[in-house]
């Protein structure tokens, strides 16, 4: 019931219905979705944990906002000076632990521009990065600290490129 009730509010919020059949079939769609999606919402049943997680939540999105900015604003430069180098490679970063922060940090790297997330592999997210400058800001790991804090886990290991592209041209990484 929660969970119709979150679906509905949000639909309120986003939806401004402004007629009752809107909000009729608002409500009726919030009621059948929560039915029948409700055991992949929630893992287990919400609890305080989950309230301070939705917190911190708030907290990051303002953080991934800035850093989605800040990668367009820096790869707009790249791509109009043609004297600025596209280096794209591939490099695996260590995935947090939990489903939800792999989910998390996968999605993130994929909104913020320059990085796609190609793979989760076992322990392992795979990245491709389209320059240097993105690919270095993602080693450094400040994305999967902030992925971490939100679910309430330690920070996980340093990252480092494992292979890329640019090892066909003699160049390989290491963990």
């Amino acid at each position: 019931m929660a969970t119709s009730l979150v679906a509905f509010t949000f639909y309120i919020f986003l939806g401004d219905p402004t007629d009752w059949f809107d909000i009729v079939t608002g409500a009726v769609s919030a009621v059948v979705v929560a039915l029948v999606l409700g055991r992949v919402v929630f893992e287990h049943p919400p609890t305080v944990r989950t309230v301070g997680t939705l917190a911190r939540a708030m907290v990051f999105l303002p953080y991934l906002l800035f850093a989605v900015v800040r990668a367009n604003l820096s790869l707009a430069v790249v791509l109009l000076d043609p004297r600025l180098p596209i280096d794209p490679s591939v490099v695996r970063i260590p995935a947090p632990d939990g489903r939800l922060a792999t989910a998390l940090l996968a999605n993130s790297i994929t909104l913020t521009p320059g990085t796609l997330t190609i793979d989760v592999d076992g322990d392992d997210i795979v990245v491709h990065t389209l320059t240097d400058a993105t690919r270095e800001e993602l080693l450094a790991g400040g994305l999967a600290r902030a992925v971490g804090f939100v679910v309430g886990h330690s920070p996980v290991e340093s990252a480092e490129a494992v292979f890329d592209d640019s090892a066909s041209r003699g160049e390989e990484r290491t963990r």
